[in-house]
Order: C-alpha cells, then structure tokens, then sequence
C-alpha cells in the first residue's frame, strides 16, 4: 500500500511525496488543492512557482477593486501546457504559498542531508 510523506500544508491544499516500499518518489512531488491533483518534478515546481509570480505580477492592475479577492478568476498557467486554472486572487496567493513552502522544505531537507551534514 501507498502512502504519503506530507512535505507542507495550509487551508487551501496538501503538497506530499509518495511512498513506496523502497522509499519516496524521487524528484516527484503531488500538490492537493481544491479538486485538483497536479503531480510536479521539483523543476516543474520552480516553473510553477514562477508562473504564479508572473499571474500575480500581471494582475497587480486590480489592485484598488473590492472584489478582487473574492470574486474574480485569473488565469494560472501551469508547467504541464494542456492545463490552465482558474483562481481568484486569495486562492492564487493560497497556491503560492503552498509551493513556495514546499520547495522551502524540500531545499532546506536537501541542505540537512547534504552539504550542510557533518
């Protein structure tokens, strides 16, 4: 049986690795959020964190309307090119900081068991 190997968390979503007899996947993580499951390289990740900026950064026009957060949809691209989301900017600022955490761990993980171990 599979199970999982939780990396980060928060209200919106889950990111984790999963575990097989012999350990985690390697280089493969699974981002959880709403209903969508989106199984990322950690290069794919870094990609998808840059494509979350950039929708930020073009979306910073909308900064003075009341219903920015709640109520309307920008597009999130995301490294795997069929695919496209729809969020709203509390959603989009709820994925970036689940990615951002995640590959905050998994650097600082990869640091510990690497060069940073005695």
């Amino acid at each position: 049986m599979e199970q999982i190997h939780q990396i980060y968390l928060n209200s919106l979503g889950i990111a984790f690795f999963w575990e097989k007899e012999e350990g985690n996947i390697p280089n493969r993580v699974q981002l959880i959020f709403k209903e969508i499951g989106l199984f990322f390289s950690i290069t794919e990740l870094r990609e998808f964190e840059y494509l979350i900026n950039e929708s930020i950064a073009k979306n910073s026009c909308c900064e003075g309307c009341a219903l920015r957060n709640s109520n309307c949809k920008f597009l999130l691209k995301t490294p795997l090119h069929q695919i496209d989301l729809s969020v709203s900017m509390d959603e989009l600022n709820k994925i970036k900081d689940l990615v951002n955490g995640t590959l905050f761990r998994i650097n600082m993980e990869s640091y510990l068991n690497g060069e940073g171990k005695n």
